[in-house]
């Protein structure tokens, strides 16, 4: 029997691994209204708050409100393949990504979607090419936006960041995706186990170094730039696609509104550029350091397919309470 002395951690570990799966989502589904779009044309009609309909243009134009893009679909697919292999299988992952892609790429809607290093990636995955060998060496932020779950699988960080680093290569192989994958899955765990914000960019910094350095410094960078205005921030780290851009922009939302995750995502969803993965990204950190309750009611009740996402990060989690009850 359970005794409430571990119950109550437990309840709030789980609400948290549930807050870090939604949070992804749904920064993902608000950021996707301004997806390609500069911040100084966002901010002229008023930050964007709440889920809608993207713009005619944006990638994601023909999305309904409250759904959410690639990033979110690729961050299940990782967590489903954690869950079925219990722990990561790079050719479980690697085989699901590409009937995924073959499947999005044939959608007229869904295409635009799948970024240009995802698409070349799924096309020789299903030509035929290995795993090892499929990844695209442009440096842009797709396997870092999808990266959260490892995080919440693994608890020990040389575990995540060995398991985060591999499973970026089926489709993006240059060093600082990498880098950026690993970042994303150390921020989760460390905000899951309570770090200071120093200390978890220090993590991350020091870990993702490994594989490209430039990246690691760019996230120490946006740590360092926390107490400066967002507009200043973002046109020094920048807001494209790319890794090196997209990875600092949202730990700095995240160190800067540390306290405050409301403000943080709201921030990232009208940063300009890549706001749907800067959004995705900052949602996890925040919802693996706060759990789903600081996020506003309207945002978990408007995004679509919220059960099936509650679901797997319910599984996931079940894979790790008995021993955390022990």
């Amino acid at each position: 029997m359970k005794s409430s002395a571990i119950k109550e951690p437990i309840k709030k570990l789980r609400n948290k691994y549930t807050g870090c799966m939604l949070g992804a989502a749904i920064g993902d589904a608000l950021g996707k209204q301004n997806e390609g779009l500069k911040r100084k044309d966002i901010l002229s009609k008023g930050y964007v708050k709440d889920y809608g309909l993207a713009p005619a243009g944006c990638p994601g134009e023909n999305l309904r409100s409250g759904q959410f893009t690639d990033d979110t679909e690729q961050m299940i697919l990782l967590a489903q393949s954690l869950i079925e292999c219990s722990g990561f299988d790079a050719a479980d992952f690697a085989a699901r990504i590409a009937r995924w892609g073959a499947d999005a790429l044939a959608d007229p809607v869904r295409k635009k979607l799948v970024g240009p290093s995802s698409s070349a990636a799924v096309s020789r995955l299903n030509s035929g090419v290995s795993w090892q060998e499929s990844g695209s060496i442009i440096p842009s932020c797709g396997s870092a936006m999808r990266a959260a779950p490892m995080g919440l699988f693994y608890s020990n960080l040389d575990e995540i960041e060995e398991k985060a680093a591999l499973s970026s290569i089926p489709t993006h192989n240059s060093s600082a995706a990498i880098a950026g994958a690993v970042a994303v899955g150390l921020g989760v765990r460390c905000a899951l186990d309570g770090m200071e914000c120093p200390k978890i960019i220090k993590e991350c910094f020091e870990r993702s170094s490994k594989y490209d350095e430039g990246l690691g410094k760019k996230i120490l960078y946006s740590f360092d730039m926390s107490d400066e205005e967002p507009d200043r921030a973002f046109e020094k780290l920048g807001t494209s696609y790319l890794v090196y851009e997209t990875v600092p922009s949202a730990f700095y939302c995240f160190s800067r509104y540390f306290d405050e995750p409301e403000k943080a995502m709201i921030e990232a969803v009208n940063a300009g550029g890549d706001t749907d993965s800067i959004a995705c990204i900052t949602g996890a950190l925040c919802g693996a350091r706060h759990g789903m309750d600081v996020f506003p009611e309207r945002w978990i009740k408007g995004l679509e397919k919220r059960e099936r996402i509650e679901k797997i990060a319910e599984l996931i989690f079940k894979r790790i309470e008995e021993s955390l009850e022990e």
